[in-house]
């Protein structure tokens, strides 16, 4: 005979897998619910439409390993970015250290064919197509290191022992629009280099690097006021050691710059100066142990573009993207790859 305990477990254990299934059914609504919610949000995201806010024109070896090309990346300033462009390259032909204008509708650069010097070449990226320049190469010798400022009408650049100029690296300046040289007195002078000049977007102010013994070290940033043909140097922006690269704001107030001054984070680290108040302003979580170099300022002074070799990049020298109002890098999707990504040059899109 069965026991009284045998009869009431059937029941019993019909209740318990009643009220499990109960539990596994809401579970399997809330899960449904929860990742349908997900999914709708990341789908929302992604049908989202893409506003780039900043563009960074960068040289890059790849596809081509031996020649670097010139690309164009468009970001949002958050999160996003693509690829939107390239200069169309030539075979053997070596682009590098692009500087766009202020409108994003020009984009002055080095060229370097195999076996040649280099030259100064524009890119119009409406057109699709190469700007004729007149007398913008007339020199047998090297130029290199472009840089526009005045919204497109000016570029600037360094050339080695140039016919019309006065002796080693000199900086020469190039109206686009009127096809001709302009002067620049009082900025080159014969026994010393004049090099890696930088143009503020309203054609005001020029920097550039020099050797001069006036200086505090090896290599001084020094700044040009065009309007009135004036060089200035400020102390206080320079060390001991080296400081090159500079890149000004659009106004020409704040002076980015590479520098291997003691106190840094790594080799070399990138630095940036208020003219205003002569003071360097903080730059929280950009420098590494690595090397930071090729500062690029925005023109508002809020984002710097700079290339790093630290080992959390794509490959050995990768292009990264700091915002200062949130003291952060930002994400750049598809802006590095396996090998070098050098040179960026930043702007603000209309």
């Amino acid at each position: 005979m069965r026991s009284r305990s045998f009869w009431m477990a059937k029941p019993l254990s019909r209740f318990v897998e009643a009220d499990r299934s109960l539990r596994l059914a809401s579970f399997a609504a809330a899960a449904f619910f929860f990742f349908s919610a997900a999914a709708s949000e990341l789908s929302a995201q992604s049908t989202t439409e893409f506003k780039p806010k900043l563009m960074i024109a960068y040289g890059a070896y790849h596809p081509r390993k031996q020649q670097p090309t010139i690309y164009f990346y468009q970001h949002d300033g958050e999160s996003r970015g693509k690829v939107a462009g390239e200069v169309k390259s030539e075979p053997k032909r070596s682009d590098y250290h692009p500087s766009l204008s202020a409108d994003g509708k020009l984009c002055a650069f080095a060229a370097e064919l195999e076996n040649e010097t280099s030259r100064i070449l524009v890119w119009d990226l409406e057109q699709q197509k190469l700007l004729e320049l007149p007398d913008i190469n007339k020199s047998p010798n090297a130029q290199l290191h472009a840089a526009m400022g005045g919204d497109g009408k000016l570029v600037a650049f360094a050339a080695w022992r140039h016919p019309e100029s006065d002796g080693r690296w000199d900086v020469l300046l190039y109206d686009v629009g009127g096809k001709r040289r302009l002067p620049l007195p009082g900025l080159n002078s014969q026994p010393l280099d004049e090099r890696m000049p930088a143009i503020s977007a309203d054609g005001r102010m020029l920097a550039y690097c020099s050797n001069d013994k006036a200086g505090l070290g090896a290599t001084d940033v020094f700044l040009y006021d065009i309007a009135v043909g004036q060089p200035i140097y400020d102390e206080r922006l320079n060390s001991s050691r080296a400081d090159i690269e500079p890149s000004l704001s659009a106004d020409g107030n704040l002076v980015a710059f590479t520098s291997d001054r003691r106190g840094g984070e790594g080799g070399r680290d990138i630095y940036l100066f208020d003219r205003a108040t002569r003071e360097l302003i903080p730059l929280p979580g950009l420098n590494s142990v690595a090397h930071e170099q090729s500062p690029s300022l925005s023109a508002d002074g809020r984002y710097i573009a700079f290339v790093s070799e630290r080992t959390v990049g794509e490959g050995e020298r990768d292009v990264f993207l700091y915002d200062r109002q949130s003291s952060k890098l930002l994400p750049t999707p598809g802006l590095n790859g396996k090998h070098e990504d050098i040179d960026p040059s930043l702007i603000l899109l209309p």
